[in-house]
């Protein structure tokens, strides 16, 4: 009985995790219109789902989309390994690849 409900349960999680998935901006569903750009060309506004948001610059870091999440092809680029601690309490540039321990 057990494992019947272990599987019960684990398809009621991925049935709820897919929409969410879906709605994600940037996702190729989803995918961005320039509403603004900058003198460089840049996007510095952009329309996802009928929704404007403001791209993340180098000043602008707050109420902002970061570019890549808006699915731009320019802009930060996430780490793929967590540093130990939050980037603000770390000095210098991180590698962007998890260095050997």
């Amino acid at each position: 009985m057990k494992p019947l409900f272990a599987i019960a349960a684990a398809s009621g999680l991925a049935l709820t995790a897919a929409p969410a998935f879906a709605d994600e901006p940037g996702t190729k569903a989803n995918s961005p219109e320039v509403v603004e750009t900058n003198a460089r060309g840049q996007a510095t506004k952009v329309r996802i789902d009928g929704k404007v948001y403001d791209v993340c610059m180098k000043d602008d870091q707050d109420g902002c989309i970061n570019p890549r999440a808006a699915g731009l092809k320019w802009g930060n680029r996430p780490l793929s390994y967590w540093p130990g601690k939050p980037a603000s309490e770390i000095e210098g540039p991180l590698p962007a690849e998890k260095p050997d321990s």
